[in-house]
């Protein structure tokens, strides 16, 4: 089981090198990681984009171009085309979005003639390693889906659950996030929760809980001092958030206010794709290509 980032990259290191296809990379933290991870062995880079700036970029940073394949794109819809025509043609090739709008490359994906969507649901997980949490901490989904309906919630958890385990994480423990521990009519995500827990209490694979608020699901502290009583208080794997807006604010305050480092894959498509905001450190794009090359020896 994976604690920690330094784990999955050692593991990563031990696994055969994939190809690793960037939609512009034409950024000086894509570009650090994306090198960084080519030295350590775990990819063979292909970089789409605007070739002359990539080049410039390589220049800049004493980067050298040796063993790198560039193909040059004439914009961002381009870039993203080509890349994900590369991507299909690799059945364990990695899609990076790299200094484009998600929005832009997903509407590539999303389209069937390429092949990397197979009609499964597609989430977004982040990956959090916290000083001041005893675990990695995944939360879903806090990019792609804007405001997930009941069933979706419920893919959400299945494609959540299978990759967690998949990492070695033996009955995860997933608390299903409210700004409150009561189910309250007038608050949406308490009432869905509540039915969520109630379809799935009987699966044995996993622990879930919910309506939880935040303190409750990563405080045993928090939880005694409310009375709440439950496995998966103060001691949560996975937290699955009501919408993006919670669960963006959740990931980029534990960034910049907590010193938390990040990992962000796309789940559900035929190949891993790598999926971080542009405003992640580079450390955060090298352990998500990291976790990409796991996931395509572990899924």
């Amino acid at each position: 089981m994976f604690r920690n980032f330094t784990q999955v990259v050692d593991y990563a290191r031990k696994l055969e090198t994939k190809d690793l296809i960037v939609s512009s990379p034409e950024d000086t933290s894509f570009l650090i990681a994306i090198n960084d991870a080519y030295e350590m062995g775990l990819i063979r880079p292909v970089l789409v984009g605007d070739k002359k700036r990539i080049l410039d970029l390589f220049m800049e940073l004493g980067i050298s171009k040796k063993g790198y394949e560039i193909y040059n794109a004439i914009d961002k819809k381009d870039a993203a085309l080509m890349s994900v025509k590369l991507v299909s043609k690799h059945e364990d090739a990695i899609l990076m979005k790299g200094l484009i709008q998600t929005d832009t490359i997903l509407k590539e994906i999303f389209d069937k003639k390429h092949g990397l969507f197979t009609g499964s649901f597609l989430s977004h997980i982040g990956v959090l390693e916290i000083p001041s949490y005893h675990k990695l901490l995944f939360i879903s989904d806090a990019i792609l889906n804007i405001l997930p309906t009941e069933k979706e919630k419920v893919k959400i958890i299945n494609n959540t659950y299978t990759f967690v385990t998949s990492l070695g994480i033996y009955k995860p423990k997933i608390a299903l996030v409210s700004a409150i521990e009561i189910v309250n009519e007038d608050i949406k995500s308490t009432v869905e929760a509540k039915n969520i827990v109630e379809l799935l209490r009987e699966n044995k694979e996993y622990y879930i809980g919910g309506p939880m608020s935040i303190d409750i699901a990563v405080s045993h502290e928090a939880a005694t001092t409310k009375g709440i009583n439950h496995v998966v208080a103060g001691d949560a794997d996975i937290l699955i958030f009501p919408n993006i807006e919670s669960g963006n604010t959740f990931y980029k305050s534990t960034i910049f206010f907590a010193n938390a480092t990040t990992a962000g894959l796309i789940l559900g498509a035929s190949n891993p794709i790598v999926l971080t905001s542009r405003s992640d450190s580079y450390r955060s794009k090298l352990y998500s290509i990291a976790l990409a090359v796991v996931s395509t020896d572990i899924l």
